[in-house]
């Protein structure tokens, strides 16, 4: 019967707020405020989403899924690990790498790079991203020149103002051995220019043939690892888990999530930092709730007191007004959230937005999350809920004669 009660009185409320003005209007302000504060929050979280998935797919496509590195891999390595990994599932190529720093040299300028060593036949598959290739073509072969071909990132050709066909100088500065001695040096043709709108690949690094970097960087017939590609991007974790099983025990599986753990740790704390930073609005409108309640406890103080006289418990009183704030709140959260997620789901299935052409990207990159979605849920009626409590245990501990005799 009390829980009745205080449902008819909860109702009675909210619906007799309209007709009291300035409390009305303070209601609106603060329902309006949490609605586009968790707005904000569905849709600059969703776009986060985006942003981090376009970039997952550029660093998966140049560095793959996952990688094998150790000491001595040398081809019978290779085939010894091929030939073991061939009747796993899921598994779409795997080709050897050598990674190193060198010194590029043109015209008179120079710049330290990153050289990766891959198969000529795994370009294709690297700059499968549709936009990830600008200039020339993905090959290591030069219709102009005899010379090795080299791909270079499109920020690096900017900066040394490199165009398809000219002639690089690559130094190995590894092959140094004392202070007047010469590091070897070879000279390539550049083939093509990739962008990936990641500033570390775009300026530092290029590929080269696998073959061509062995010898160059005197690495003989071994490699730094192998290089696994995956169909299903969700089987990493299981994948790694037979692989690391197969190996040699002084071989090393990372995933990409290992690889670039600063990167993505990064974009993570990104996203996160945006949640907190934006959760602000909320409760910035949750104060004017607070406002709102404690309004409305004034206007009904008397009304307060003639119910404590008739028995009613303290807590019940308490329990009317958060539950009132907690309608006006969750009407502000749900709606926000409601009409965000609807957008974003539009613009996630049908790409409606577009962007400039300056992007590497042609379309405003979306992606709701359901966990994201119950995360400022949960956030926001945490503070929605403290909002209404702390105005509404004061309330309850009135005395009720002063709560009749109360005056405004």
């Amino acid at each position: 019967m009390n829980k009745k009660l205080i449902r008819l009185i909860v109702l009675r409320y909210f619906r007799n707020k309209k007709k009291i003005g300035l409390i009305s209007f303070t209601s609106w302000v603060s329902i309006l405020g949490i609605g586009l504060g968790s707005f904000a929050l569905v849709i600059t979280m969703s776009i986060l989403n985006g942003f981090e998935s376009e970039v997952i797919k550029r660093v998966i496509d140049i560095d793959a899924h996952m990688r094998i590195t150790g000491k001595n891999i040398g081809y019978e390595t290779i085939d010894s690990i091929k030939s073991k990994l061939k009747y796993i599932k899921y598994i779409k190529s795997i080709y050897p790498y050598i990674y190193s720093k060198v010194i590029l040299s043109y015209n008179g300028q120079e710049s330290v790079v990153r050289v990766k060593g891959i198969p000529e036949k795994t370009l294709k598959e690297i700059f499968a991203v549709e936009g990830s290739f600008v200039k020339g073509y993905p090959g290591f072969k030069s219709y102009t020149s005899d010379l090795p071909g080299v791909i270079v990132g499109a920020r690096l050709a900017d900066k040394l103002d490199l165009y398809v066909g000219d002639t690089i100088i690559l130094y190995n500065p590894s092959t140094l051995r004392g202070l007047y001695s010469l590091p070897d040096a070879k000279k390539f043709v550049l083939t093509g220019v990739f962008e990936l709108n990641i500033f570390d690949y775009d300026e530092n690094l290029i590929f080269m043939d696998v073959a061509i970097a062995q010898r160059f960087l005197r690495r003989g017939a071994n490699v730094d690892g192998l290089e696994i590609k995956l169909s299903d991007f969700n089987k990493v974790s299981s994948f790694k888990e037979n692989v690391t099983k197969l190996v040699r025990n002084d071989m090393s599986v990372k995933s990409w999530d290992e690889t670039h753990r600063v990167l993505f740790g990064a974009m993570k704390l990104e996203k996160y930092g945006s949640l907190i930073a934006l959760l602000l609005i909320i409760l910035v409108a949750v104060f004017n709730l607070t406002s709102s309640i404690i309004m409305l406890i004034v206007e009904k103080i008397k009304e307060v007191g003639i119910l404590r006289t008739m028995g009613m418990p303290s807590d019940s009183i308490r329990e009317v007004f958060i539950r009132l704030g907690l309608m006006n709140g969750i009407i502000g959260l749900v709606t926000g959230i409601v009409i965000a997620t609807c957008l974003c789901l539009v613009q996630q299935y049908y790409k409606i937005i577009p962007l400039p052409s300056v992007y590497y990207i042609p379309y405003l990159p979306v992606i709701v999350r359901v966990f994201d979605i119950i995360l400022i849920f949960i956030a926001g009626l945490f503070l929605i809920f403290l909002g209404s409590f702390l105005p509404s245990s004061r309330i309850s501990k009135i005395n009720a004669i002063r709560a009749i005799n109360y005056e405004k």
